[in-house]
């Protein structure tokens, strides 16, 4: 039987009791738009906005606008409608668009929001953006959870380093009522009606803050659109074209027509890249990222530090990290984010029931994420820890045919991430050298992250062999330097892929 099978088993083995959904999305279809503003010649942004009272009007999201494009509205799917500014909430990112007379009455059949609940949303429950996701040209829903952060205001969630461009730049305010979210906003979300599972208007998708692999996101509370209906302004903030921060829920795609009919043609069918997706899961590619930029925010890179440490300082292997890049992979109905080194390919593998990371080359490295979506509201963490790793170091040890595996102690730990979740991370080394099909000997590392809620878990596991040969040749020479390798290029390729596979693992984490 094969690992990844034997892993599903043990978390199916665990009672479950399924959670039904409430609210039915053919609720809100005929209110949603597309929202298409131009950049330049060649670039257009893509937002999800909602007809607001009448037919004519659409709120979304201020922040995606463009003091020199031209703003395309897209009812229902199916007609196409020029818009202007009407009215502009800078505090809270907000904005309300109008149809441009001269242009034949939008669909009938399109359902303006009339209304919104204000009152409190308890932590944990379900929350449901309707969206169009990464440009694409048709909608669809996003299941996020409320979150947990006191107090509930934007200036709780920015760091000391982006609150002054915030000040400068003007909007959001820093003590806006915001409403937290367990869930990245993917791109496209900007903009979003966001609804409680009574189907009541709550929020409006906004913005997300960089956090290690993955983003802080939050939605702004539905009663700021009263203060945006009240707004004497109609223009762009003076500094608007110089607002770069947060916002990691803005999509762009390429637009090169140089006359309407044909503009219209592409925007309705853009270039978007597609998910990868299981029965529970489904992730999609969202951002580029570098090694330093994701430690640099990173909640807890302490293995990552203390591995690169022990190349650097023990080992004298000097590795370029600077140029070590990774795609970020997000889901947004589970909220798990995955990194794939850049040049590689996450595949979900049926036959194995695994999602996985491939690069094409045999080398024995090899990184597959599994999860499961049940109750595990009564399930003890430490259990599932144990068990897990000691199930899957069994499973390596007949595969390599090894004594068994050693656990790390130094690696291996676990954190508690607000109240309902926990991540632990579990480095196993083989108790004996193996040797490989190239005839050098190694040591097999497993590498493991495990993320747990009381509504999924989900696993990373990485085989990692690490070259005995060479550890012992670098000790010899005094150390390599991988950033100028020479005749050690192999070599050093493949500590390199150690490390990023490494990195992977442990990035592996929760959509805040």
């Amino acid at each position: 039987m094969k690992k990844t099978t034997l892993i599903f088993l043990f978390l199916v083995s665990i009672n479950f009791h399924s959670k039904g959904q409430q609210f039915d999305p053919d609720q809100i279809k005929n209110s949603l738009v597309r929202v298409v503003v131009t950049i330049n010649e060649r670039e257009s942004k893509v937002l999800t906005g909602f007809v607001w009272k009448t037919p004519n009007q659409v709120v979304t999201s201020l922040h995606g606008m463009s003091k020199t494009g031209t703003i395309k509205v897209l009812f229902m799917n199916q007609a196409w409608r020029n818009v202007k500014i009407k009215k502009v909430f800078q505090k809270a990112d907000l904005v309300l668009l109008e149809v441009l007379p001269g242009q034949s009455a939008v669909p009938i059949g399109v359902a303006p929001i009339n209304n919104f609940h204000v009152g409190p949303i308890k932590f944990g429950s379900d929350v449901y953006a309707f969206v169009y996701n990464n440009g694409a040209p048709g909608s669809s829903s996003r299941i996020l959870k409320k979150g947990d952060v006191s107090p509930e205001t934007l200036m709780s969630l920015i760091p000391n380093k982006d609150r002054a461009a915030l000040e400068r730049i003007g909007f959001p305010a820093l003590d806006l009522n915001i409403l937290y979210l367990e869930g990245s906003l993917l791109p496209g979300f900007s903009g979003a009606p966001v609804f409680d599972s009574q189907g009541r208007l709550i929020g409006v998708g906004d913005g997300g803050l960089e956090k290690g692999a993955s983003n802080v996101s939050w939605i702004i509370p539905a009663k700021y659109i009263t203060e945006l209906e009240n707004s004497t302004v109609a223009s762009l903030p003076p500094n608007f074209e110089t607002l770069s921060q947060l916002f990691s829920a803005d999509a762009r795609i390429e637009t090169t027509a140089d006359n309407t009919a044909n503009l219209e043609e592409q925007l309705s069918n853009p270039s978007y890249v597609n998910s990868v997706e299981s029965n529970n899961f489904e992730f999609y590619p969202t951002k580029n990222r570098s090694l330093v930029e994701m430690v640099e925010t990173s909640d807890d890179p302490e293995n990552l530090r203390k591995f690169s440490d022990e190349l650097n300082d023990d080992l004298k292997i000097t590795l370029d990290y600077e140029s070590m890049r990774f795609t970020i992979f997000e889901d947004i109905n589970n909220g798990v984010v995955l990194g794939v080194p850049e040049g590689e390919e996450l595949i979900y593998n049926q036959e194995d029931d695994a999602f996985q990371v491939t690069s094409g080359i045999d080398d024995g490295i090899n990184l597959f994420h599994i999860g499961l979506k049940d109750d595990f509201s009564e399930t003890d963490f430490e259990d599932i820890r144990s068990t897990v790793g000691e199930m899957i170091n069994t499973l390596f040890a007949e595969s390599y045919g090894l004594s068994g595996f050693q656990i790390d102690e130094e690696y291996s730990y676990s954190l508690d991430f607000g109240q309902d979740q926990k991540i632990a991370w579990i480095l196993s080394s083989g108790n004996e050298e193996i040797t490989g099909e190239d005839g050098l000997t190694y040591v097999v590392w497993v590498y493991m992250t495990i993320l747990m809620s009381s509504e999924k878990t989900f696993m990373s596991v990485a085989t990692i062999p690490i070259p005995a040969e060479f550890i012992e040749l670098t000790a010899t020479l005094g150390g390599v330097d991988c950033t100028n390798p020479g005749i050690y290029a192999q070599q050093c390729d493949y500590m390199a892929k150690v490390f990023k596979t490494f990195s992977a693992t442990h990035l592996t984490t929760f959509a805040y």
